[in-house]
């Protein structure tokens, strides 16, 4: 097994906010500037799972240094757009691949050093119609389903694993998955992304697994969640809400990434990334409904009943606010042991020597964007005025 990392081996990784200006990724051999997006790192990073949530933080992480980012997308090219300003010019590729198609793979990593995967999704995705194997309609054995828990979470995975062993250039593959993945999970969502890690291991032994809590920040779908929830419908509970959550800033866990793609230290090493306090989902609904001022009822629903409206949402909609797995995920402690985490040989922030951000600094924001454009407005008629 892995022996517990000490602080010190991670020492050299730790810097500051002026050192990281003038010296991040000064490691490899033909970098050059001073820092900052015109500058050239050396790293050549092949970012599978770009457009979700944690993907555009990473990516910002790459840009803002000078690396090169070979970004693949499964969709349209309109949805990378928002990723271009983070890179210099010529420093972002972009490329199209398909999930069970290894050769697209394998054109995104021509020529990169390293591959983040962060792929996954909360629901599987559905056609309007069923259809069989072949992709024929068949309304009594086919199936609406496109790509399912097991599709993503396992076989995509495995094929990033296995076409980055296969690419010559490519030295360390970055894995994401989540924390709470176990083979004995209720959860189908975390069962699964335990079976992509130990694929992933098996393709790729060197890989990098992180595991992070339940992240938060601007365009989250955690308190987002509960606050959407509280507009249109009620804020919801599984039971009382008392399953404990460990809310983990999403660029923190970027920030570790990055730390990942520089140091040698972290390959064949699982990072276990939480914040620094533990809520109950009770907790969280009322923190939410207080800081939005809409004084909605919270309303506590018994499990069964839960899942079955979860099952129906997720059956009717294509980007359903609520799934059946949802409510299993709700109903579990997704919390950090740092005992457990140091015995198993897992790195956590305070090896990393990050201080994970507090929810409270990020989720209640200063002056609303409305107000700071009434003092713009403002400014800018006394300048006239002038």
């Amino acid at each position: 097994g892995q022996g517990a990392p000490s602080t010190m081996a991670f020492s050299k990784l730790r810097t500051t906010s002026a050192s990281r200006l003038f010296a991040t990724f000064r490691s490899v051999e033909g970098e050059f500037g001073g820092g900052g997006r015109s500058s050239v790192s050396g790293l050549k990073v092949a970012v599978f799972g770009a457009t979700g949530f944690l993907g555009r933080y990473v990516c910002n992480e790459i840009g803002q240094v000078g690396s090169t980012a070979y970004i693949a997308n499964r969709g349209d090219e309109m949805e990378t757009r928002h990723l271009k300003p983070m890179f210099d010019l010529g420093n972002a590729a972009f490329y199209f691949y398909h999930g069970r198609d290894e050769a697209s793979m394998a054109q995104v990593m021509e020529g990169a050093d390293i591959v983040i995967n962060m792929v996954g999704k909360r629901y599987e995705t559905k056609g309007l119609l069923p259809v069989d194997g072949e992709g024929k309609f068949s309304p009594l054995k086919g199936s609406r389903v496109n790509f399912s828990y097991e599709d993503v979470n396992v076989g995509v995975a495995a094929s990033i694993a296995k076409v980055a062993a296969a690419t010559p250039s490519v030295t360390k593959l970055i894995h994401v998955s989540c924390l709470g993945a176990s083979p004995d999970s209720p959860s189908v969502l975390m069962r699964t992304k335990f079976a992509g890690e130990e694929a992933v291991k098996a393709a790729f032994p060197t890989a990098t697994i992180v595991r992070p809590a339940t992240f938060f920040g601007h365009e989250d779908w955690f308190l987002n969640w509960y606050a959407w929830m509280g507009e249109r419908l009620r804020m919801v509970l599984v039971e009382d809400g008392s399953a404990l959550v460990q809310p983990v800033h999403v660029a923190n866990v970027a920030k570790a990434i990055m730390m990942a793609c520089e140091s040698e230290e972290l390959e064949g090493k699982t990072l276990e990334l939480a914040g620094p306090a533990d809520y109950s989902r009770a907790e969280i609904a009322a923190f939410v409904n207080d800081i939005t001022k809409q004084n909605k009822e919270i309303l506590p629903v018994p499990k069964q009943i839960l899942s079955l409206a979860g099952q129906a949402v997720e059956t009717t909609l294509w980007n359903p606010y609520l799934t059946k797995d949802d409510v299993e995920v709700m109903s579990l402690d997704l919390v950090s042991d740092e005992a457990a985490a140091k015995a198993a040989g897992h790195v956590t922030f305070a090896d990393l020597g990050i201080e994970p951000t507090p929810l409270e600094k990020v989720a209640v924001r200063g002056p609303s964007p409305g107000g700071c454009w009434f003092v713009g407005l403002l400014v800018c008629s006394w300048f006239v005025l002038l």
